[in-house]
């Protein structure tokens, strides 16, 4: 009689599941390890610090000529609050994914039952909710208190900076796929971060800008956002732009990303 020998099937990968009380979990771990290295608070009391000093300079809310009868209050509002979401997404986002490879941690994630995107879901979920905050709380305090103008047309202003910070969340992922150090994260964001602190009119007000610079930033994220803001150009054309970055940086950091 011949013994048959039947091979065992392979033990099928448990599937990995996210449920909204492990999604809740992974943002409350997210908020407390925020907690213990707290810059990304500072990225909103930075702006939020600066805005105080703006509103408390006396003839800052007086119209001027050169800023199309606009006060400098009025200009720097959408301005600094654009600080929070660079901010986040160029430095914060970077900088918190690379401690993470430092520490070994995204490599126990790639292969612990908790699916990695959700990981990654949770953590921007997070620095959203930080983002939105802190933008709500300069756009207030800059109208309710010191008495800066709101946009006509708030809808575009939302939309635009919705799709603002989405664009530089994209662009920072790819910082973030790439940097294996804090130092590198820096390194990487800084200058995109910079590029859109300029075209925001953190430096100078936008307005005061040579024609083609203004041009310029009608294709740089928040000066787009800032054209959406004070009514300049077309709105689809700016939210056009917002929307190739978002797309293109979430493609680029999708193919880049690596746990180690």
């Amino acid at each position: 009689m011949t013994a048959v020998t039947v091979a065992a099937a392979p033990t099928a990968r448990p599937r990995r599941r996210m449920t909204s009380r492990g999604f809740r979990a992974l943002m409350g771990m997210h908020v407390k390890l925020m907690f213990r290295e707290p810059g990304v608070f500072v990225m909103i009391l930075l702006p939020v610090a600066l805005l105080l000093v703006f509103g408390l300079i006396p003839g800052t809310k007086k119209p001027e000529v050169s800023l199309g009868g606009r006060s400098t209050l009025d200009v720097y509002v959408p301005t600094i609050a654009a600080m929070v979401p660079l901010l986040i997404a160029c430095s914060g986002l970077p900088s918190l994914m690379a401690s993470f490879r430092e520490r070994n941690a995204l490599r126990r994630f790639s292969v612990s039952p908790v699916p990695p995107g959700g990981m990654l879901a949770a953590l921007v979920a997070v620095l959203t909710a930080f983002t939105l905050g802190g933008v709500v709380l300069i756009v207030l305090l800059g109208t309710a208190v010191f008495g800066a103008h709101m946009p006509t047309d708030l809808g575009a202003v939302i939309s635009s900076f919705v799709l603002g910070f989405a664009a530089v969340m994209a662009v920072g992922m790819i910082a973030a796929a790439l940097a294996t150090s804090s130092g590198m994260a820096a390194g990487m964001g800084m200058p995109f971060m910079i590029l859109n602190f300029f075209f925001s009119g953190l430096y100078v007000p936008t307005a005061e800008l040579p024609h083609v610079f203004q041009t310029i930033g009608g294709y740089v994220p928040f000066g787009a956002v800032m054209d959406s803001w004070s009514g300049q150009g077309a709105l689809w054309q700016h939210l056009a732009v917002l929307a190739g970055y978002t797309v293109v940086g979430g493609v680029v950091s999708a193919r880049v990303f690596r746990w180690e």
